[in-house]
């Protein structure tokens, strides 16, 4: 080879991002923006916040349980890759973890 020249290297593929993965990363992402934002709200409140606050939460724990289900599934996609579908399911399972613990301890205490 000629001094200065490089060889490049292409690999052609028909993998594609996964939709539902990038859906699920989304909605975990959100699902983690709402938990954030409620309990902001809830300290400046001093815990005493409004039923759209309940509301809000509720809705973005569902979300979490609804991100991981598309992660989950996305993960099984074969003509993919599997980035988002990884991140989802981290991030959907962090979401989830910790609002299940809020109303559990909401629950106990």
């Amino acid at each position: 080879m000629a001094a200065g020249h490089r060889k490049r290297n292409y690999k052609f593929t028909e993998k594609t991002q996964s939709k539902k993965g990038i859906a699920a990363f989304a909605a975990a992402v959100l699902s983690i923006a709402v938990f954030i934002y409620v309990i902001v709200n809830s300290f400046r409140h001093a815990g005493a916040g409004s039923m759209y606050l309940g509301s809000a939460g509720v809705v973005s724990m569902l979300f979490s349980l609804i991100a991981f289900v598309l992660a989950i599934q996305s993960l099984k996609e074969e003509a993919s890759f599997k980035l988002f579908p990884y991140l989802a399911v981290i991030s959907s399972t962090l979401a989830a973890g910790v609002w299940i613990a809020v109303y559990v301890a909401g629950f106990l205490g």
